[in-house]
């Protein structure tokens, strides 16, 4: 699986604070969300929403406002303290008057899987956030399927110029998400992570880098991160998705200690979890090379 083209630009990186001895080394569950983005006004059609959810989900319930379109789905349930209730997802319009985009910084800074994201995305005037909720306890495969296919349903009906991935801070070409997630669900994870590469050289003379994922985190999976100055980058991306779709498959079974092979047959990489040297802040399985 090809990730990196070309490293056209390499950022520093700052380390975080470590968290106290008491907090656990797990990431819990966040909201998954993207925005969907419009160089047009878009126009939502409640009716035509909900016939393209239905298609896809025989048993759906709904609330509509002015700004938010609620759909709950009673074919996967939450259990709290006193109550089963539907897990849900959501369209928010921030403001029907508003011609603005807001998307983070981080945004614009790993996007090598589409050369025009960046121009595309800021070329667009108007946003859509599609968000799960009340969904976070659910087993985070069913959770991500749920929400991937209410997201791509959403896509197919309002047709964004782009989508930013709020897990996975990049943006993403709409019709990759969707011929993706129709053809080819082994790449699951391609809508909530992201692989990222930042320069840490102290010197201009060093070559160091650090490369991570990020998305995992939002469901519950710790993320990884390996520093290296010798190895092949786009062959270290690879093997970085290859870690994550391993957790994906399996959870969070990486123990410290444990040993996760590298880019030669055999070899055998040790791996510690700890808390991330590139924000968000969230713990990360760091593998340290051979």
């Amino acid at each position: 699986m090809s990730l990196f083209n070309i490293f056209k630009k390499k950022n520093t990186v700052e380390e975080n604070e470590q968290l106290t001895e008491n907090d656990p080394l797990e990431n819990f569950p966040e909201l998954l969300s993207a925005k969907l983005l419009f160089i047009e006004k878009p126009n939502l059609d409640s009716n035509q929403l909900l016939a393209g959810v239905k298609k896809h989900f025989a048993n759906v319930e709904h609330s509509f406002s002015e700004n938010t379109f609620i759909f709950s789905f009673p074919d996967h349930t939450i259990q709290l303290a006193d109550a089963i209730i539907p897990a849900q997802c959501t369209i928010m319009i921030p403001d029907q008057g508003k011609s603005e985009v807001e998307l983070p910084e981080a945004a614009f800074q790993q996007n090598w899987h589409w050369p025009e994201a960046n121009q595309i995305a800021k070329n667009c005037t108007y946003e859509i956030l599609v968000t799960d909720f009340m969904s976070r306890t659910l087993p985070y495969k069913e959770r991500l399927n749920l929400f991937m296919d209410f997201l791509v349903l959403v896509i197919k009906v309002t047709g964004p110029n782009a989508v930013y991935s709020s897990p996975a801070q990049k943006i993403l070409n709409p019709q990759n998400i969707i011929s993706i997630w129709d053809t080819d669900k082994i790449q699951t994870l391609n809508s909530i992570c992201n692989v990222r590469l930042y320069n840490i050289s102290s010197t201009p003379n060093d070559k160091e880098l650090l490369m991570d994922t990020i998305g995992l985190h939002t469901i519950g999976l710790p993320d990884f991160q390996i520093r290296f100055s010798a190895a092949n980058e786009n062959e270290m991306a690879n093997l970085l998705w290859t870690y994550a779709y391993y957790a994906y498959e399996y959870g969070d079974v990486i123990l410290d200690g444990n040993t996760l092979e590298g880019l030669k047959a055999g070899s055998k990489w040790k791996c510690e979890k700890q808390v991330s040297l590139v924000g968000p802040e969230r713990i990360v399985i760091n593998i340290t090379p051979d």
